[in-house]
């Protein structure tokens, strides 16, 4: 409702209604490159993983180093199928008692399915935390500046991740994601408190100069940055390597996992 408010003009993303525009795609695409804008990506799959096994459990099933992530810490990685076939891409952000998988629109029943799969004797609880929590995401050169004001700070390494108070919201995530190739944030917010706190972030983007982004101008800047999108530019048939993910998603010390050989012999 805020963002319809907005002047939010709405279309399908992966059968997810998603702000599309606010009615003037170059401004948002200035402000996502050059000062900061807020994008709601409440739309996207999130996955919370529990139990005593729940660190090993994921380390044996994504292609990048989940083991040696302490709390507070995350890390990008594909979740691929024996024959080295990408499912998804995923960002895991380790919690003090949980783990957070966060990965494309349209995937948490193919995701869910294709780990509980492989869950045998692995203390491990999947739980779709979608409805839970609202994604909403900070991007641009004036990010930090836009947190500071807010009375947040941006964890200095990439996916990073505190739980902060939010003035009057409770406390919130704030994960350092930068998804379109300058500076940004994502931030993890309680359903209840959604609308309230993407009055008060919209209020700290006009501040630095910037505004409200849709999914049409967050797209182009994400092409323009050589960032890949699952579903797009990688689907079921593609092999991370193929997608130029080597450096991002893959570790070659780690131990076994899901398509591991093949990964190795390419």
């Amino acid at each position: 409702d805020y963002l319809s408010q907005q002047g939010a003009q709405f279309g399908g993303v992966a059968g997810e209604q998603v702000a599309q525009n606010y009615g003037d795609m170059n401004a948002e695409y200035q402000a996502l490159t050059e000062s900061v804008a807020l994008v709601d990506l409440s739309f996207r799959g999130c996955l919370a993983v529990l139990g005593d096994d729940r660190v090993k459990f994921i380390n044996g099933q994504v292609t990048n180093e989940v083991a040696g992530l302490k709390p507070g810490q995350g890390c990008y990685a594909a979740l691929i199928n024996a024959k080295a076939k990408m499912q998804s891409d995923l960002h895991v952000y380790r919690l003090d008692d949980e783990l957070i998988l966060d990965f494309e629109p349209g995937l948490i029943d193919a995701v869910t399915q294709r780990l509980e799969s492989h869950i045998i004797a692995d203390q491990a609880e999947l739980i779709d935390a979608s409805p839970h929590f609202g994604l909403l995401s900070l991007q641009g050169p004036k990010t930090a500046d836009t947190l500071e004001v807010l009375g947040l700070s941006l964890p200095r390494e990439p996916f990073a991740h505190v739980k902060s108070p939010l003035d009057g919201l409770g406390e919130v995530y704030v994960m350092n994601n930068s998804r379109y190739g300058t500076a940004g944030c994502d931030l993890y917010i309680p359903t209840e408190s959604l609308a309230n706190a993407t009055a008060r972030l919209a209020k700290g983007v006009e501040g630095q100069g910037g505004r409200l982004a849709g999914w049409q101008a967050a797209e182009i800047a994400r092409v323009e940055a050589g960032i890949p999108r699952f579903g797009i530019d990688m689907d079921n048939n593609t092999l991370p390597p193929e997608a130029n993910l080597e450096t991002r998603a893959i570790s070659y010390t780690k131990g076994c996992y899901i398509g591991q050989e093949i990964i190795a012999r390419i």
